[in-house]
């Protein structure tokens, strides 16, 4: 689900750049941005957050992977329900106009002319007009767009490369030098719970710019890495992003696996039940386990719905000119 993304790109159209840096420093707990060269901890992990890897880029997922399935269930079953009346609602009088009768035999009288051809259609059909004007914009949320938002670190451009649907800001090309990370190298382990990465650019920087190499009066934001258990995981994982940035693939080795784009049920279920293994081997494990045997149902629905999401959407590519940057002239490499 693109929730932050798509709230992101709605306050940017609605207040200047200065209220967004504002907003965002008041949403990141209170945290100073500081620059990406910033070294933040001792460690380095990939958290399990990456596409790909080589030489030249890392491509990163988004903390909404988890959070999509519910949207799908709410806002599209009742559009569905809607089409599925409006259908009815039309083709029943129909049938029964041309047989001269309803379905037990009756002649059709004034009422049905009323209520059926005219009156139920359009209330039906009003509801359905309703329903994409008002409601299907949040259904496109996590279905019938991208299947999922990919951030780009390319070491050799030293640009972010932001992949999205043009309804939540499009594809843009970001400098890695002119961008501010917001976390906090001191926080609290529990403050790192359900954390990700956020990464920002001012629009004084000129750091932004779209696929034409253009810049773009804007702000921008982006939301990057599987939410994290703690802080030091958390930390972590930046640091692993900036090594890879700052001083290449030596000091950022490859992952040991490497996230699947292929829309596996299997994987939808993992994301509902989100299973922790950090309860392994502790006196709480018991609960854990109780806990999900009694939301097991809520588990598979969520589930189930997740991976119908994954399917009503397409597979996103970036832009040939985004693929093809810091490859070597020859093709090599």
């Amino acid at each position: 689900m693109y929730f932050y993304e798509w709230m992101a790109f709605d306050r940017q159209k609605k207040i200047d750049s200065s209220e967004r840096v504002a907003d965002t420093k008041k949403h990141s707990t209170n945290t100073t941005p500081v620059k990406v060269n910033h070294c933040m901890s001792e460690t380095a992990s990939d958290n399990g957050s990456l596409y790909s890897y080589n030489n030249i880029y890392i491509d990163v997922r988004t903390p909404n992977d988890e959070k999509r399935g519910a949207i799908t269930l709410s806002v599209g079953m009742g559009g569905l329900m809607l089409l599925l009346a409006a259908v009815a609602a039309t083709w029943f009088p129909i049938d029964d106009f041309t047989r001269g009768a309803d379905v037990y035999g009756l002649h059709l009288g004034w009422e049905f002319y009323l209520f059926s051809v005219v009156l139920t259609p359009m209330t039906c059909w009003g509801g359905l007009y309703f329903y994409f004007r008002y409601a299907f914009r949040h259904l496109r949320l996590e279905a019938f767009t991208a299947r999922r938002l990919i951030v780009r670190f390319n070491r050799i451009t030293r640009k972010v490369y932001l992949l999205r649907p043009k309804h939540l800001g499009g594809v843009v090309a970001l400098d890695w030098d002119k961008a501010e990370v917001f976390l906090d190298p001191c926080m609290s382990e529990a403050q790192g719970i359900d954390g990700f990465v956020l990464l920002g650019w001012e629009k004084e920087s000129h750091g932004v710019f779209d696929t034409q190499g253009q810049p773009k009066v804007t702000f921008e934001l982006t939301f990057v890495g599987k939410p994290t258990r703690n802080a030091s995981e958390l930390l972590a994982f930046w640091e692993y992003i900036r090594r890879y940035m700052e001083y290449g693939p030596e000091a950022a080795p490859r992952p040991q696996h490497l996230l699947s784009k292929f829309p596996w049920p299997w994987n939808s279920f993992k994301a509902a039940w989100r299973v922790d293994t950090g309860f392994v081997g502790k006196p709480a494990l018991w609960l854990f386990i109780l806990l999900n045997l009694l939301l097991l149902p809520v588990i598979l629905i969520h589930g189930f719905f997740h991976w119908v999401s994954l399917l009503l959407c397409y597979e996103p590519t970036f832009p040939k000119v985004i693929e093809q940057a810091g490859q070597p002239l020859d093709g090599s490499g």
